[in-house]
């Protein structure tokens, strides 16, 4: 694929489901795309399916670079779109909801994930943004969490900004409903770099190219290991990276058996 090129969509309306979120292989890197540009890739329950298969599609990528198409990278989740019927008996303990879901198997994925940020990416979609590794942010996107504005709590981008960034930069977005732009996401933490809209995909892709060069175990565990750091005291810190390095190493020599 041209870097320069995103995917041309079909006309409002006409999307199939496969459509919804495509998948480009890159050989040892992926790139997914949102695409609902004429809902501004908000993700209606249809999309978001679509996006754990493309997830299973990319399972043994070691770098998955995830953006949007048109103005917008990800809008959130759909509020247009008519609640699910009514289930008969109780909701299992362990349901957490359809975007939760999604974004856990994005924290599950043995792929480190760069975020493209190509427009705007708001409420569920700033969480997304959050959820991956990386994030690059071309300098018209801008990230925000609007829900307190219409009276809901920031039920995922609030606790994902607030790991994220300083407590006092997640409560001006969450509670003046704010979005900010590029550049003050950039000062705040909430992505690594900004570049010119048209070096957004090329820059992105050349981090992907890079980590996609480094071994897919260390990087698989290095990962789970970084994610649990994030919030970890110095020694809980110290003691998960012997055992991740211990765990690299079985890893490697690894034999399969009837429970694999």
């Amino acid at each position: 694929m041209n870097a320069n090129r995103s995917p041309v969509p079909r006309e409002a309306g006409t999307t199939s489901d496969d459509e919804l979120v495509l998948v480009e292989d890159h050989g040892d890197w992926a790139l997914i795309t949102l695409n609902r540009p004429h809902k501004r890739n908000a993700m209606n329950r249809a999309a978001q399916r679509r996006l754990r298969e493309a997830l299973r599609e990319v399972h043994e990528k070691k770098v998955v670079v995830l953006t949007g198409v048109g103005t917008s990278f990800c809008s959130g989740i759909d509020l247009t779109e008519a609640p699910p019927a009514a289930q008969p008996g109780r909701r299992a303990s362990a349901s957490i909801g359809s975007w939760a879901e999604c974004n856990e198997e994005i924290r599950r994925h043995p792929a480190l994930f760069i975020a493209a940020v190509n427009g705007f990416a708001l409420g569920g979609g700033s969480t997304l943004v959050h959820n991956c590794e990386l994030a690059i942010a071309a300098e018209a996107a801008s990230i925000g969490t609007p829900e307190m504005a219409f009276g809901a709590w920031t039920a995922l981008s609030g606790p994902s900004l607030i790991n994220r960034v300083l407590p006092k930069h997640a409560a001006e977005l969450i509670f003046l409903a704010k979005r900010v732009d590029a550049r003050t996401a950039l000062r705040m933490g909430m992505v690594n770099e900004v570049v010119a809209d048209d070096q957004l995909l090329p820059r992105a892709f050349e981090l992907a190219e890079r980590i996609a060069t480094f071994d897919a175990t260390t990087l698989d565990w290095g990962k789970r290991a970084f994610r649990a750091m994030v919030n970890a005291s110095w020694e809980e810190s110290m003691e998960l990276s012997r055992r991740t390095g211990s765990a690299i190493a079985a890893s490697r020599s690894h034999e399969a058996s009837p429970l694999d």
